[in-house]
């Protein structure tokens, strides 16, 4: 497990938060763990994010024990760090606890997933950086991304492909040649998600092969203070911004497109720290993961969905999914017939559910297939291939090929979203700004309205509603 377990959130009030309910000891282990704030700092990316959250740390863990961070993984010690600042637009679930790495699966909240599925593969001197809205399930042996790892300074992870316009389009591109050793060399990089620029660089680098950028990567203790001492006066500003994507692309590729804009700011710092880093190690490299490697997005709506249902998979995926979150299928026929799902903390009284993931929720009524119910307490239901979400209400209520959620506002009341599976994927003005049909208000409304709001008020007011619906419900019978 890794010494140090630090994550990134929003503001200081979520800071506190975790600090007083931390993930479970069967999540952290033995590790410390470090909640750092990135209200003070808005907007710098996820490089200088990175490095202002291994600043951040630095400090509370001085404070704490009296170390420092970098100097504690220059001596070999081990640091994952997860990022979960962010607006998380894309996924409405985000809208009901105000952190998309809180939104809840099997057995897990997303954080808790992504810590435990690291726990393995910590890296003796070195910075492991993910992002708190996606779970990775390898097949690769730790000892071998260890030994890549220790090979350079700056480790990437990639995932063979083919390149197409889709996956140009959707994902940063390593252009790699692997000749059997630790890891590949990376020949050149791209993250313009332009299907044309991606295709010309892999025409100059004939025999190269293509990897999707998984996001990921892992820094040493020798290259991370580098970076801290380059970056030194945007960090005490707090000022400028850039994706640690740009960075390896600066390093790796020959120079900007024809007619792209250069940024000099950010090329000349990638050019000292390129010229200041020592050998023996290499500045940059990728470890290839297994094509066996399992990567499981919940960063928007439609990805929830799919991700949630493949728990039920019959097929390895399906199989090994459910070990990790520590899951069965099964069927139960007590009142309600669930058959064929994953439900715990349940109870329906009658109805019939079917292939479905049911969640710490309640209802006196249930007809569900291919639904996840989560956090819910209901009267009567009815819905198909549906994501119902900390929704409480008294009434009837019919749902399909949609997201419902609940969030809970201590003056506003119930504010209740819905939205239809995929009106993500479109222009932005049309689903995050605009008022959805049957919606109140936009999602940009609600996220402004629930910006002072605190995990504790939404849930007393949640708390508040269901008293109120279950003397309703009580009074019906």
């Amino acid at each position: 497990m890794f010494d140090y377990v630090v994550v990134v959130v929003g503001e200081e009030r979520e800071v506190r938060k975790l600090e007083l309910s931390p993930p479970s000891n069967d999540v952290l282990r033995n590790s410390t763990f470090v909640p750092v704030p990135e209200s003070a700092w808005n907007g710098a990316g996820n490089g200088l994010g990175t490095l202002f959250a291994i600043k951040n740390a630095s400090a509370a863990i001085r404070k704490k024990i009296g170390k420092d961070l970098v100097e504690e993984v220059k001596c070999g010690k081990s640091v994952l760090i997860v990022h979960t600042a962010g607006k998380g637009t894309r996924n409405l679930l985000t809208r009901t606890c105000k952190n998309k790495a809180l939104i809840k699966v099997p057995k897990h909240t997303l954080l808790e997933g992504v810590i435990k599925q690291f726990r393995d593969f910590a890296i003796p001197s070195r910075i492991l950086v993910t992002w708190g809205d996606q779970f990775l399930l390898f097949v690769d042996r730790a000892e071998e991304l260890r030994e890549c790892a220790q090979t350079t300074h700056v480790m990437l992870f990639g995932l063979k492909t083919t390149l197409t316009e889709e996956v140009a389009r959707n994902y940063g591109i390593q252009i790699v040649q692997c000749t059997g050793e630790a890891g590949c060399e990376l020949l050149d990089f791209d993250d313009t998600r332009n299907y044309e620029v991606a295709k010309r660089k892999l025409q100059k680098r004939r025999g190269g092969e293509v990897m999707v950028n998984m996001g990921m990567f892992a820094l040493s203790g020798v290259i991370a203070e580098r970076m801290l001492e380059v970056f030194n006066d945007n960090l005490k500003i707090r000022e400028g911004k850039f994706n640690s994507d740009e960075l390896w692309q600066l390093w790796i590729s020959s120079g900007p497109e024809p007619g792209a804009e250069p940024d000099s700011w950010l090329r000349e710092r990638a050019e000292i720290i390129k010229k200041e880093v020592a050998e023996p190690l290499a500045l940059i490299k990728s470890f290839p993961l297994s094509a066996k490697t399992v990567w499981l997005d919940y960063g928007t709506n439609e990805s929830y969905y799919e991700n949630m249902m493949r728990i039920l998979d019959p097929d390895d995926v399906g199989q090994r999914m459910r070990a990790f979150l520590g899951v069965d299928v099964s069927s139960e026929r007590n009142g309600c017939a669930i058959l064929d799902s994953v439900h715990e903390a349940v109870e329906f009284e009658n109805g019939l559910v079917k292939s479905s993931i049911l969640l710490n929720s309640t209802a006196k009524h249930a007809q569900l297939e291919h639904a996840c119910v989560i956090n819910s307490k209901l009267n009567k239901i009815q819905g198909k291939s549906c994501v119902v979400y900390n929704v409480v209400d008294h009434a009837s209520i019919e749902v399909a090929d949609c997201f419902l959620a609940d969030v809970f506002h201590p003056s506003k009341g119930r504010i209740r979203l819905k939205m239809r599976f995929g009106a993500e994927k479109g222009a932005k003005e049309k689903w995050w700004s605009a008022r959805l049909p049957e919606n109140e208000y936009s999602l940009s409304e609600v996220a402004d309205m629930m910006k002072d709001v605190s995990e504790d008020e939404m849930l007393a007011t949640k708390r508040m509603f269901e008293r109120l619906v279950e003397a309703k419900i009580s009074n019906a019978d």
